[in-house]
């Protein structure tokens, strides 16, 4: 007589399924909403003083005028400022040690994108002229948002990323650049980061052409600090505007 069988393990049981990446985003979206909602008013604020207060009309009517003589350097420094140093600071402020090669990474990939983003403004200027009316508002937002977003701004943005979080390794970016990357990757970030930066965008743009640059960079350093208060102890998500 033979000894039983042991019974045979039960099978795991299915992995659920990753929900769709318009799903993830909107998720995302929701627990964005409350700094989201700061932003808005932060960027509101902005508008609303420069129209209605002189002294606040005077100082920045100031800045725009530097702004044009200076040219695309300060495109260059002000968001390398905005967006790479201030954050990395607030960093260090909360004790997190932040490598020589990501103060590098930071300062050079957003000063390139101020230099790009400055670019797009200018061109949408010349395209759809300098209007604040409700048409060429809407032409410049859906140009934004639906085309230099999802074509060039959260692809190059996430792609860089990736690279500085696999240690600068271009082997380790080969691997997380296989087939679906973009579905998987950067399909949630731009939906998440649609519902709070469309209402921003509409803010900036605005405002004169000179100004546009200064309140995005404002509301990028705001959006970015905002999230790593939210984050706590875990890294920052990847800022996704496309700037």
């Amino acid at each position: 007589m033979g000894f039983p069988r042991p019974p045979a393990p039960a099978p795991p049981p299915p992995a659920a399924p990753e929900p769709p990446p318009w799903r993830q985003g909107l998720h995302a979206a929701r627990v964005n909403l409350a700094p989201g909602l700061v932003l808005w008013a932060v960027a509101v604020a902005v508008v609303l003083a420069y129209y209605q207060v002189d002294t606040v009309r005077v100082v920045l009517t100031r800045l725009a005028d530097w702004k044009t003589e200076v040219g695309l350097l300060f495109a260059l420094v002000s968001t390398a400022v905005f967006g790479g140093v201030i954050p990395l600071l607030f960093e260090r402020l909360r004790g997190r040690s932040v490598s020589a090669g990501v103060v590098v990474f930071a300062v050079v990939f957003w000063a390139v994108k101020g230099v790009e983003v400055e670019l797009l403004y200018r061109l949408q200027a010349f395209i759809f002229g300098h209007g604040t009316d409700p048409a060429t508002l809407a032409k410049k937002v859906l140009v934004d948002q639906l085309v230099y977003v999802p074509c060039w701004a959260v692809p190059t943005m996430t792609v860089a990323y990736l690279w500085r979080d696999g240690g600068f390794r271009w082997t380790a970016l080969k691997r997380r650049l296989r087939p679906g990357w973009y579905r998987r990757r950067a399909i949630p970030i731009m939906v998440a980061n649609w519902g709070v930066w469309i209402p921003a965008v509409t803010c900036i743009y605005l405002m004169p052409l000179p100004l546009q640059l200064p309140l995005q960079n404002l509301t990028l350093c705001l959006w970015v600090l905002l999230l790593m208060v939210i984050a706590r102890d875990e890294p920052p998500p990847m800022p996704a505007e496309e700037r």
